[in-house]
Parts: structure tokens; sequence; C-alpha cells
């Protein structure tokens, strides 16, 4: 039978944060979170279920049902309606997942287990529900140095990186998904310095969509993600849940090459993307921007280059309780094709009944796509749980 750590006298392990990116590591629970102890992971905190000699495991679910109002412009019709113009509306469950956190062997050595009930999310298999499967070893036991192996986020776009359960809409922008592949497979060092003011993440990874057997080519993707963060700890999180009586900034610098040549018998292309990305936190209010410039070289065609950014705003009327927010997005999906550009614009109310564990969001956002002269209009109304 374990013997439980507590009783021997010894601290809680203080498990390394997810890889895919929890800034630091947490082992008491969220505030709004009833688990009287608690492991990080991408989701947040988990409800303790067992800690031996050996290891621990915490688990987390966390669903979204979301019902969505699509209404196109009088030139385009949507699958199964009437005619072109004509609105559609779907209740959907946009994410149901369940995530095992813990230590094994050794307090450093932590691992995260993410699964997805509802479809896979981008970059993920479709046959498998698998999401997330991290092995991280903290090697200075104190943050600064550790290594990830496994299935996660690769480090590019911090909306991205921030956990869908986080998000301050009912889900990410259009930008996220074009500049950001999500999950993959591959190693990465990473860690906290300057007490925990720097973070850096450095990777290398198979260059393909997650869950895949073995890589495309004979090529890898390559990661770089540092961020500086002067006055404390800027979670990755949207809204502001953490500043009470001082500002908190982060801007970070990032870089990835992905060379795709040969890959299929398409062609294919060798990608490099330079971002920059800034967020700032103070009594209630949330800002955020990131800027991504995109250079592509397909093995026949032309070089091209492909830019996009958002940036977003949001405010509390209420603290911690209701609060309104909008944002634009604009990509350009080629430098060589004029008048081509997707945009998106959104605002959105959300009302918070414990923090980003329970809430009602409602958003409406207009999607524009130039190349096609084609607007569409969607309002969201959807309701997360985090137990």
């Amino acid at each position: 039978m374990p013997t439980a750590a507590a009783a021997e006298g010894q601290a809680r392990p203080n498990p390394a944060p997810s890889a895919s990116p929890s800034p630091q590591p947490s082992t008491t629970a969220e505030e709004g979170n009833p688990a009287a102890a608690v492991a990080a992971g991408r989701g947040g905190a988990g409800h303790l279920l067992w800690e031996g000699d050996g290891g621990s495991v915490s688990l987390l679910n966390r669903a979204q049902f979301r019902w969505t109002n699509e209404m196109p412009d009088s030139n385009f019709q949507l699958p199964g309606t009437a005619g072109p113009g004509v609105a559609k509306g779907s209740f959907r469950i946009r994410r149901a997942k369940t995530e095992l956190t813990g230590w094994v062997y050794r307090r450093e050595l932590t691992y995260e287990l993410q699964l997805s009930w509802a479809g896979p999310e981008p970059g993920t298999s479709t046959t498998s529900p698998l999401e997330d499967f991290i092995l991280n070893w903290d090697a200075s036991k104190n943050g600064r140095f550790q290594i990830a192996v496994g299935q996660f986020k690769v480090p590019l776009g911090r909306q991205e990186l921030t956990s869908s359960n986080k998000q301050e809409f009912a889900d990410r922008d259009l930008l996220s998904g074009e500049f950001s592949r999500g999950r993959d497979i591959g190693v990465q060092l990473w860690g906290l310095l300057g007490q925990g003011k720097v973070e850096y993440r450095a990777g290398i990874f198979n260059g393909n969509p997650a869950s895949r057997l073995e890589n495309d080519n004979d090529k890898y993707q390559y990661n770089l993600r540092l961020m500086f963060q002067p006055f404390g700890d800027v979670k990755y999180s949207e809204s502001d849940f953490e500043s009470k009586d001082r500002p908190l900034l982060a801007v970070t610098g990032e870089f990835e090459s992905n060379d795709l040549h040969h890959a299929t018998n398409a062609d294919d292309l060798n990608t490099r993307i330079f971002g920059l990305d800034g967020v700032f936190k103070y009594k209630g209010v949330f800002l955020f921007a990131e800027y991504f410039w995109r250079h592509r070289t397909p093995e026949v065609a032309a070089a091209f280059d492909s830019n996009g950014f958002h940036a977003q705003a949001g405010f509390f009327l209420v603290r911690d309780r209701l609060e309104v927010a909008g944002r634009y997005a604009a990509y350009d999906p080629s430098s060589l094709l004029p008048g081509n550009d997707r945009k998106e614009t959104g605002g959105v109310v959300n009302y918070y009944l414990s923090k980003h564990n329970l809430k009602l969001q409602a958003d409406f956002r207009r999607l524009e796509d130039d190349s096609r002269n084609q607007k569409t209009k969607e309002l969201r109304i959807q309701t997360q749980v985090v137990f």
C-alpha cells in the first residue's frame, strides 16, 4: 500500500508546469476550483486523485457547449440551406477533454496526458483521441532548465498556446489556425530565468501533423520563443484575473523554420515565420496583440510573403464577473496575389461565475474573404465548465 508523501513529512511535490505552456508550477487549487490539492496542466488545476511514493495522478475535465448561427451574405449559400443568404443555426459540443497530470518516480519528472472526446483539434489525429502526451524532466529542479518530449503544442503564437478554456472569446480567431499549426511530436528545451522574468523555449519537431507514425521527409521543424515579463508571471490566460496592485506585461519574439520540400508529390513549401506578441493586464484591462511575418518558398513556383496580425482588448465592467471585449485579425495569404486578404472583426460579452472554470459567452464576428468577395457573420453563444 503506497505511503502518502505528506505522511512522511515531506513537502508536496512541485510538478513542473506543462511544456505547452503554463509558465510556472502550481500546487494549490486555482481560485474557484474546489480541489484541495492539484497539479498544473494546460487546462488548469486538476483534482488530486492519488499520490504515493512512486508518483501522483490528478484529473481535470472540461467541456464547451455552443450554439452558432451562421449568416452568409446574399451571394453565398451554406450547405443544407434553401438558397444564398439563408442563415443556419447549429448546436455543438465544441470541446470535451480529459486531462491527467502528475509526477512519476521522481518529483521533477512529470507527465501530462490529454484526450479529446468531441473530435480532433487542428494538427491532431482523426482516428485517435490523443492530443497531448508529455514527459517533462526538470533537470535543474528549480524550473530553469527543463526537457519535454512527446506530443504537444509547438512554441509559436501566444493565442494558440493559451488553452482553449482560457480564451476571452468563444474561440481563437482566424490568424491562430493559419500561422500556428498546433501540436507536433518532438523535443523541447525550456525554462524560466531571472527570477521568472525570462521564459525560453527551443524545440525540434517532425514538422507534420501530430500522431503521424514518422517524419514526412528528411528535415525537421525548428522553433524558438523568448518571452520577457518584467513585473511577474503573465499567465497564458486571456482576460485579467491576475493583476491586483501592479500591472503585468509580457513581450515575446519567436521563430519557426519548417522545410516540407519532398514531403509529398505537390509543390511543397519551405516556410520561415518570425513573430512578435505583447500582452498587458491591469485592473481588469486586458490588451493583446500579435504579428507574424511569413516567407514561403515552394519547390517550383515563385517565393512569396504572407503576413498577418491581430489585436484584442477587453475590460471588466464588473470586476471578475462581467466583461466586454473586441478584436480584429487580418492576414494576406500571398504577396503575389492582390486583393486576397482575409479578415475577422468581432466583439464579445462574458459573464463569469467562477472565472474561466464556469462562464457564459456570447460573441459576434464578421469574416471577410476579399478574394471571393464574401462576407459571413456568426453569432456564438457558449457555456464552459471545468471540473
